[in-house]
């Protein structure tokens, strides 16, 4: 594999982070990536447990770990939000956020998800639902929702011509170039996983 001066290969940290790990103010020691997990949509004012898939209200109000309904107007479903480690792919960061769709679009995404009849091809246009930590604020960020045969969530790509100074947001680069460690080290210290202090010092 080919490193350029701005992989994340060429970093020694990057190495360091996936063999001995960096200790985290959170008290533990973490060892390679893992997700950052948004609970809801912004706008959720309901219960903060989680209801199971089956019980879904397509006319009501209604959250689960994958899907939420608000009044029977609003539908959003949990995405995967990836951030690719420059150089290094398929390695990326990720976050498991919120995006809405329309309807039908929704309810095309729950009768593949229910079916197991998912389709690489199938897409929807979807905004995102969140303010993501780490980055300026990204509600209402458009983009385009994948989905994926693995029955996870389906993978959310920003992109487009966005609203007003969305149109120039970081998010948008950092899909699309991917990132280096000190994002990843800022993006993981928005949501209280702050590494920058126990990096293991070079040899």
């Amino acid at each position: 594999m080919e490193t350029t001066a701005d992989s994340v290969l060429a970093d020694p940290r990057w190495n360091a982070f996936n063999s001995q790990g960096f200790a985290c103010a959170c008290g533990e020691r973490h060892v390679g990536l893992f997700p950052i997990h948004l609970h809801h949509p912004l706008g959720w004012q309901g219960k903060d447990d989680y209801e199971v898939d089956a019980d879904m209200r397509l006319d009501g109000t209604f959250l689960s770990a994958n899907f939420c309904i608000i009044d029977g107007k609003f539908f959003a479903m949990r995405v995967r939000l990836p951030l690719q480690m420059r150089g290094a792919a398929p390695a990326a960061f990720m976050f498991t956020a919120w995006a809405s769709l329309d309807r039908v679009d929704f309810e095309a995404f729950v009768e593949a998800y229910k079916s197991g009849k998912l389709d690489p091809e199938a897409r929807a246009r979807a905004r995102l639902v969140n303010r993501v930590g780490g980055y300026p604020d990204s509600f209402n960020l458009m983009g385009t929702a994948f989905q994926q045969v693995d029955a996870g969530p389906p993978v959310m790509i920003v992109h487009g011509i966005q609203a007003g100074p969305n149109n120039e947001h970081p998010m948008l680069a950092d899909q699309r170039n991917g990132i280096g460690v000190d994002k990843m080290l800022e993006l993981f210290a928005a949501y209280g996983h702050d590494m920058r202090g126990g990096i293991p010092l070079a040899n």
